[in-house]
């Protein structure tokens, strides 16, 4: 019987002691460092980001603006703020902030010096429980939405009382916002019924409540901002539905201009303002900024975004608030600083 041939025994690969404890890679090219896929990991997250930022419309276009003054500070003694929610500014040079949670309205000088305040806590005429927007007309008279009086007051500019229109005849529930056109025309943002309401200075009711909860064109998620451009139009800032409704001078709807800040983040009281060049403000607490947009443009144009200063840095914590004066410069209230800021953009 023949003798099987005996296997040569397999020369183990020697390992120098530099390579001892590492992997030898038998097959294949050797693998790359791991840097240029760290490269190629944020060049792909970057352009996720822009991708996000182009969908739905133009690239985010950032605006420049020069912060002028920041004033007022938490507390409630004249100068104060507890909760600063809507501005106006009226033609004497007086800005009135609704100092939501010290249930009054103050009054400052559009330096930031404190000219005192209107109202205090309660359910009579001239008192408030949460004042959430305010507004003036032609002849500095004020309006105030007080929101869980369920009524809209009015004050002459001396801060005297004049009337009030509420109760189960004027339909509210928690008038959030108040705006006055060129016209004399009460517009009240009721966020409880999500419509909008109309007055003469003399509160007495024109035509109909308008709009009904819903996402088509003509109703409301919710009602807050108000503001009108040099056509008659009406805009609605409508954070349910992440737009800005744009109704006609009586009220028929024409439009709506998507809000991409609201998309990202949805704002708290989502105010809104108009300039002298007919640019919209929407502001977006959100996202801390403020999208514009050109309601001269057919297409209701993107203009840009506010949201750094000339330095780059942030203006805004938790903007809230909106007033424009007549030289264009803006007012925002800071709700978590309980702070005023007042800025000028910087358009190219």
């Amino acid at each position: 019987m023949a003798k099987k041939k005996a296997k040569k025994p397999v020369k183990s690969k020697k390992v120098s002691k530099k390579n001892k404890g590492k992997k030898v890679k038998k097959h294949g090219k050797k693998k790359k460092g791991g840097f240029g896929g760290l490269i190629i990991a944020v060049v792909i997250i970057l352009a996720v980001i822009v991708v996000a930022k182009l969908k739905g419309g133009d690239p985010v276009k950032y605006i420049k603006a020069e912060k002028i003054i920041e004033f007022g500070s938490a507390g409630e003694k004249t100068g104060q703020m507890n909760g600063p929610r809507g501005l106006a500014v009226s033609k004497d040079g007086v800005l009135y902030v609704a100092d939501l949670q010290n249930n009054r309205v103050d009054k400052f000088k559009l330096n930031g010096e404190s000219a005192g305040v209107v109202g205090e806590k309660g359910e009579k005429k001239g008192q408030f429980k949460e004042p959430s927007g305010v507004a003036v007309d032609k002849d500095n008279n004020l309006y105030v939405a007080d929101a869980w009086n369920g009524r809209i007051q009015k004050f002459d500019s001396k801060g005297r009382f004049v009337l009030e229109v509420g109760g189960e005849k004027a339909g509210f529930y928690s008038p959030r916002n108040v705006a006055v056109n060129d016209y004399g025309m009460v517009h009240v943002a009721d966020t409880g019924t999500s419509r909008i309401h109309r007055f003469d200075t003399d509160g007495n009711r024109i035509g109909k409540p308008f709009g009904e909860r819903g996402k088509a064109l003509g109703n409301f998620q919710e009602v807050f901002g108000l503001a009108f451009d040099s056509k008659k139009r009406v805009y609605v800032g409508d954070p349910g539905n992440m737009r800005v409704a744009v109704l006609s001078g009586d009220l028929k709807p024409e439009a709506s201009i998507r809000v991409k800040g609201w998309e990202t983040a949805k704002p708290m009281w989502p105010m809104v303002a108009v300039d002298s060049r007919d640019y919209l403000y929407a502001v977006s607490s959100g996202t801390q900024e403020i999208w514009v947009y050109d309601t001269k443009n057919p297409k209701f144009k993107y203009v840009g975004t506010i949201k750094t200063d000339s330095k780059g840095k942030n203006l805004f914590g938790n903007p809230l608030g909106i007033a424009i004066d007549a030289q264009d410069n803006i007012y925002i209230s800071e709700v978590t600083k309980n702070t005023i800021i007042k800025i000028r953009p910087v358009f190219e």
